[in-house]
């Protein structure tokens, strides 16, 4: 393709990125505010990552990948702690470690977030074939093994 013909002309790829992730936030918002999920757009990359790990993980390991400070962490998973869809829970060895898990209450919100990225996926994908839909995310796994 001749990306000078392109919609987006010699747009840099990381223009294109920011994009696709500020439309998907809108679009998130939207489906998080008609579906009554009690999670803010902000904050749906705290469970992304909780659904994702399914398991427990270490505060710091979450922060680390969520890119926030540990004093933010601490506001936020508090905050849902309290509307007990996470659980915080400290290491019986060593009480300075806290691990965060998603509850029973927390994991009836998965199926739509599974519903929500998959629609704007196919969505944003749906000029692609699937050959090149799975190369993509197969290029976009690889770009974020880079920093994780």
């Amino acid at each position: 393709m001749d990306i000078k013909n392109s919609v987006i002309g010699e747009t840099c790829a990381i223009g294109i990125m920011t994009y696709i992730t500020e439309e998907f936030g809108v679009y998130l918002e939207k489906e998080l505010k008609r579906r009554k999920i009690p999670i803010q757009r902000k904050h749906a990359g705290l469970f992304m990552i909780l659904f994702f790990k399914s398991n427990k993980i270490e505060f710091k390991e979450l922060a680390h990948i969520w890119r926030k400070s540990k004093s933010t962490l601490c506001d936020i998973t508090s905050k849902y702690a309290d509307q007990k869809l996470i659980k915080k829970t400290n290491c019986c060895s060593d009480k300075r470690n806290v691990y965060i898990e998603i509850t029973e209450e927390g994991l009836k919100y998965k199926k739509d977030f599974d519903e929500i990225s998959g629609d704007f996926l196919e969505k944003a994908t749906s000029t692609l074939s699937k050959d090149k839909v799975e190369e993509l995310k197969f290029i976009l796994d690889k770009m974020i093994k880079v920093f994780i």
